[in-house]
């Protein structure tokens, strides 16, 4: 760990519930910063004044990881394929509408705790899995709908769009599906659909996520404090309005790319692709799954080509972790000159801890030096304190 800047997700029930462990982790571990997880819904636990004093008299920095296009409006229903969690949680379409309760939220906490830096999470659309949510997206908000009209993509573009692209899938046999998915995800709709539809629902995307984190970035700075945001992983974050090339060099101070949750952001992911295709074009399954790797640039990862073991892989072997995590690490390179900070999020649990130190020494080549850790055995040895608190978030992993 010499050499390097490390973070830790807790949540404010952990550090103030079990001090002593915080000091190991800091002593033994290496960790300068704690980010608390505040809450999506702003309503601060108990136990938070207490964590932010024993992180100060710890001499870390202080990050309070927030909410942002949580917890608003019914999600859109109508999920047919496979389950996400994203298509069960009520989330606020992101734009002007909800940017001026975010920033009231995001300056009174920096103002009353005084933090180092505040990271935005979920600060995107609906991630890729979740396919009605992703193009149905809207429906039913009318000040949405006129925001994407003026935009020049109207609703009946993308509906349109898709179901060209899906009468299209039947018109495939297995090499010009497996060629044409190489394409990647936006370049494989727009071909199949003849139509850039899913390109301007892209540009649109960025930019309202530009402008809100925009207006963010500004207020959490002129409170003195650093902005960053989490993203999802590099080979999705575009389809989700997170541009880490443009738009987030713009507005943030770091940048942490979630590269720890394996279920729910890839293989949930290809099961759910895979799936869809399969709805519209009679091909085995494992070329299903090949074709859905191939769309989000996972195409020479391990993945199992059965669906049963997808959807029963849970976080997955270490062989397919790590041809997973080691190319998206890859897929960082561009990003490490950007004038953000970039902080990958690895798991401090669960994986075996050769294979985290292979991924952190391929980082570190790279040019990263600072990393962020969900769930801390890799960091301290021994037994974890157990920790009763508010939140199912309040152990320590």
């Amino acid at each position: 760990m010499k050499g390097m800047k490390i973070g830790i997700y807790c949540h404010p029930d952990s550090v103030a519930g079990t001090p002593d462990f915080a000091k190991r982790l800091v002593e033994e571990g290496g960790v300068d910063c704690f980010i608390l997880r505040s809450g999506y819904d702003f309503t601060y636990p108990e136990s938070q004044e207490k964590a932010v004093q024993i992180v100060r008299d710890l001499k870390a920095k202080l990050c309070f990881m927030v909410g942002s296009f949580w917890g608003g409006r019914p999600p859109v229903e109508g999920q047919t394929f496979s389950p996400s969690n994203e298509s069960k949680a009520p989330m606020d379409m992101p734009g002007p509408v909800v940017d001026g309760e975010l920033v009231a939220k995001y300056q009174r906490l920096c103002l009353t705790f005084k933090p180092d830096s505040l990271c935005v999470t979920h600060g995107r659309y609906r991630h890729p899995a979740y396919i009605d949510g992703m193009f149905n997206e809207g429906t039913n908000d009318e000040e949405y709908q006129a925001r994407m009209t003026a935009a020049g993509i109207p609703q009946g573009d993308i509906l349109t769009a898709r179901s060209a692209w899906e009468k299209a899938f039947g018109s495939l046999d297995k090499e010009s599906l497996l060629q044409v998915s190489q394409k990647g995800l936006i370049e494989f709709l727009c071909e199949l659909s003849q139509s850039d539809a899913v390109k301007r629902l892209v540009a649109f995307r960025c930019d309202t996520i530009h402008q809100s984190i925009s207006k963010y970035k500004k207020a959490v700075n002129e409170c003195g404090v650093s902005f960053g945001a989490n993203g999802y992983t590099p080979f999705g974050a575009l389809i989700c309005g997170q541009d880490y090339e443009k738009s987030y060099a713009e507005t943030c101070d770091f940048l942490q790319p979630l590269l720890c949750y394996m279920e729910w952001h890839r293989y949930m992911l290809i099961s759910a692709w895979a799936r869809y295709i399969q709805q519209f074009l009679k091909i085995d399954e494992s070329v299903a799954i090949q074709a859905a790797k191939n769309i989000f640039e996972l195409g020479d990862t391990i993945i199992p080509d059965s669906l049963n073991e997808i959807d029963t892989f849970a976080e997955g072997s270490m062989e397919s972790v790590y041809s997973i995590v080691s190319k998206e690490i890859q897929m960082c390179k561009p990003f490490v000159s950007k004038p953000y900070q970039l902080q990958p999020v690895l798991r401090g649990k669960d994986w075996d801890w050769t294979m985290t130190d292979k991924l952190v020494d391929e980082a570190k080549a790279i040019g990263i030096d600072s990393f962020v850790f969900m769930g801390c055995e890799y960091l301290v040895k021994g037994p974890v304190p157990d920790v009763k608190g508010s939140s199912p978030m309040s152990a320590w992993s």
